[in-house]
C-alpha cells in the first residue's frame, strides 16, 4: 500500500559530499541523519553524478564536506560520442550500489519509515554526460534527433532502475528536474524533450502504486503546466519568482505540496526561517521541506530550532 501522509510530514535532506563515494559511506550517512532527526520521510541524497558514472563520466570526489564532486571528463563532447551511451545493467555498477543502499536502509529501519530514492529527469541526466547545460542547449539546436535517441536510452535505463528501486525496498521516487523553466526553454520544447520522456518513467511507477514526489527546481518554472503529472507531492521553491503559490497548487490538484524552508535563511537567520515557514501552516496538504536542499554548512542547532518551531 502506498505510504502517503496522514498528517503533516516534515523532512529535511542534505548532501554529505565527503561521504558519498561508496554505498557504505552513503548508507551510514543516511542512517545517522535519520536517527539524529527522526524525519517523517527519508529522502536518499546520493551524489548527483551517480546517474552518469556507469556511462563513463569521471568525477573527482573531495574530502571537504562543503565541496561537491566535480566533473573531470565528460562522456559526450561531440555528436560521435552519442553512440557511447547504451543500455546498462542497473543491478551492477553505481546504479547497483544505489539499490544496495536502499536495501540496507530498509533492513535497518524496518517497514514503517517512508523511503524515496532521488532520480533526475532524463533531460537533467543528459547534460551531466556533457560539459554542462550550455552544451546540451547547443545540441538541442543542431542535433535534435540525436538528443531524442539519447533521451530514449536514458529513459529506458532509468525506468528500469526506478522499478528496481521499488523492489529493493523504496516506497517511491523523488523525481527532480531543473530544466522545467523558461530560463532554459519554452513549454513546447519542454513537452518535447522533457515531459515526453518523464511520463515514460512516471506512468509505470503509478501502476506500481509508488509514492511519487515531483521536484521542480528553480525560478520561473513550468510547474503550472505540470500539475497534471502523476505525482502525489509537488516539491518546489515556494519563494521562487513566477511560480504558483502552494495554496493554488494544493487546491487545484488536491495533492500535497512540499517546501517552505528557505535553506539560506536556515543557515543565517533561523528565527526568520521559522517565521517564514509558519506562513504556510494554513495550507491544506502542506508538508515541511526545503526549497531545494539543506546546505551542508547549516548548524545543527538551527535545524533543531526549525523542527521545534514547526511542531504541531
Amino acid at each position: 500500500m502506498k505510504k502517503v501522509p496522514k498528517n503533516r510530514w516534515m523532512s529535511l535532506w542534505r548532501h554529505f559530499f565527503e561521504r558519498e563515494r561508496t554505498d557504505t559511506e552513503l548508507t551510514v550517512s543516511m542512517i545517522e541523519w535519520q536517527e539524529k532527526w527522526n524525519w517523517d520521510l527519508l529522502k536518499i541524497n546520493p551524489p548527483a553524478c551517480y546517474h552518469v558514472l556507469d556511462w563513463g563520466a569521471e568525477y573527482e570526489f573531495f574530502s571537504d564536506p562543503l565541496k561537491e564532486p566535480k566533473l573531470r571528463k565528460p562522456v559526450i563532447r561531440n555528436v560521435e560520442d552519442f553512440s557511447r551511451i547504451g543500455g546498462l545493467d542497473v543491478q551492477k555498477g553505481f546504479l547497483g550500489d544505489q539499490l544496495r543502499v536502499i536495501r540496507n536502509l530498509r533492513s535497518h529501519f524496518g517497514t514503517d519509515l517512508p523511503i524515496v530514492e532521488t532520480v533526475f529527469s532524463p533531460i537533467e541526466i543528459a547534460h551531466r554526460l556533457m560539459e554542462g547545460r550550455s552544451v546540451l542547449r547547443q545540441f538541442l539546436q543542431t542535433n535534435p534527433d540525436g538528443i531524442h535517441d539519447l533521451l530514449g536510452t536514458i529513459t529506458k535505463v532509468f525506468s528500469e532502475f526506478c522499478l528496481e528501486c521499488l523492489e529493493a525496498g523504496a516506497d517511491g521516487i523523488f523525481f527532480a528536474t531543473k530544466w522545467a523553466t523558461s530560463d532554459e526553454m519554452n513549454w513546447a520544447q519542454y513537452q518535447t524533450f522533457g515531459k515526453r520522456y518523464e511520463m515514460e518513467i512516471l506512468d509505470p511507477l503509478v501502476q506500481k502504486e509508488a509514492l511519487v514526489i515531483l521536484h521542480v527546481c528553480g525560478q520561473r518554472t513550468f510547474l503550472s503546466h505540470m500539475l497534471d503529472y502523476p505525482a502525489d507531492i509537488f516539491s518546489y521553491d515556494f519563494f521562487g519568482e513566477a511560480v504558483p503559490s502552494p495554496e493554488i497548487v494544493a487546491q487545484s490538484t488536491g495533492k500535497y505540496v512540499m517546501g517552505g524552508v528557505d535553506p539560506n535563511l536556515l543557515v543565517h537567520d533561523v528565527h526568520r526561517a521559522v517565521d517564514v515557514a509558519k506562513r504556510y501552516s494554513g495550507v491544506k496538504g502542506w508538508l515541511v521541506g526545503p526549497s531545494c536542499v539543506v546546505l551542508p554548512e547549516t548548524p545543527s542547532e538551527n535545524i533543531l530550532r526549525m523542527k521545534e518551531g514547526l511542531k504541531g
